[in-house]
């Protein structure tokens, strides 16, 4: 998937610095982060979140 290849290129910091953007423009709820679910992988939940983000506002979080 296109998005998967664009998120790979991004750096661990990066990915910490458009995540919490993402996270933090919406409520923290626990039922929130859940779908976020990385099963202890700290860059797949971050990978996991622009994904999300991607899927719903149809547009790429800004660096």
């Amino acid at each position: 998937m296109e998005i998967d290849n664009i998120i790979n290129d991004y750096t661990l910091r990066e990915l910490q610095i458009i995540s919490s953007r993402i996270l933090s423009e919406h409520e923290a709820t626990n039922n929130f982060i859940k779908q976020f679910k990385a099963d202890h992988d700290s860059h797949q939940f971050y990978k996991n979140v622009i994904n999300w983000y991607v899927k719903k506002y149809k547009n790429f979080p800004e660096l």
